[in-house]
């Protein structure tokens, strides 16, 4: 079950990424629904988490621990981690940033195997070599390409000085690295108490606090910004908070049952998943390449060769 729930939460990121976009067409008010779909997350995970506990018996065990690494967790992966990602695009393009992104489960890998001490077998470790081969691969080349070197960046960054440039690399690469130790936290948690309803609320309780702080630092939480959140009507917005909301509970879920650095090299196949679901809607629009075709192919090799191990 844990290579159903990667998957899974691969994919759940992929439909949000397109949800989001159209989400963004849409609004008026230049608002990219982050706080409207952090909130859906509370409440959402919230519900499920008591709805579980309630199934259970309300048999709960409470660990400081866990929530302590729960809510790290939410705070490098959904707070620090985004935060960080969206500056980075403001220097670099969001191609080159998504592509250096990609490299976050190097750092799980790492965190797993030196702060958790979690093992690789042989198989799993080629299937993974091949996933990540190829996500850094496929990212390599759409920020290469002609359509990424046209994609718009905010006019204030239009002309990048070498030091601009260094500084987004650098944005993009304590992106992988907080998304990548996020992972790990999350794994922490669930090693303390394996409850993956928990973890993902707590989680979301972590980066919505984070946004409120950065927001009220920022002089952006107002009383008519807030009111906006709730009186604009987005449908792909309310969407895309269900979403991710999803998307770390089948991350949570699959961590649960399979070694933390699995999950995270098949749920970074995140970007691949948005290619293919993008050319089935957007027929005529969105083309997928023979180059891309192959990757795909090669990462599902890799992704057979660590269920085989499961």
């Amino acid at each position: 079950m844990g290579i159903t729930f990667a998957i899974l939460s691969a994919c759940t990121f992929a439909i949000n990424n397109m949800v989001v976009k159209k989400g963004i067409m849409r609004d008026t008010h230049n608002d990219n629904g982050l706080f409207i779909t952090v909130i859906i997350n509370i409440i959402l995970l919230g519900l499920l988490c008591f709805i579980v506990i309630g199934i259970r018996g309300w048999n709960f065990e409470f660990s400081w621990t866990a929530i302590f690494f729960f809510s790290l967790a939410g705070l490098c992966t959904t707070g620090i981690g985004r935060f960080t990602l969206f500056s980075s695009i403001s220097y670099i393009g969001p191609s080159k940033a998504s592509a250096i992104r990609n490299s976050t489960p190097i750092f799980t890998t790492l965190f797993a195997l030196i702060i958790i001490k979690e093992n690789i077998a042989f198989l799993p470790g080629v299937g993974m070599v091949l996933l990540l081969g190829g996500i850094i691969n496929e990212g390599i080349r759409i920020s290469t390409s002609k359509t990424s070197k046209q994609e718009h960046i905010p006019n204030s960054f239009t002309v990048h000085s070498k030091k601009h440039q260094y500084l987004g690399v650098g944005l993009a690469l304590l992106s992988a690295l907080t998304f990548g130790v996020g992972q790990g936290f999350r794994k922490q948690g669930l090693i303390e108490t394996n409850d993956a309803f928990l973890g993902a609320w707590i989680g979301a309780l972590a980066s919505f606090i984070f946004l409120i702080l950065y927001k009220t630092v920022r002089k952006e939480f107002t009383a008519a910004k807030l009111k906006k959140s709730f009186t604009t009507r987005n449908p792909f917005y309310l969407t895309a908070g269900v979403l991710t909301s999803l998307g770390p509970l089948f991350f949570f879920l699959a961590a649960q049952t399979m070694e933390v650095s699995y999950v995270s090299v098949i749920a970074a196949t995140e970007p691949l998943i948005t290619i293919l679901i993008s050319a089935a809607i957007f027929k005529g629009i969105e083309s997928i390449t023979i180059g891309t075709w192959l990757t795909i192919f090669i990462m599902l090799f890799g992704t057979i060769l660590i269920a085989i191990n499961m």
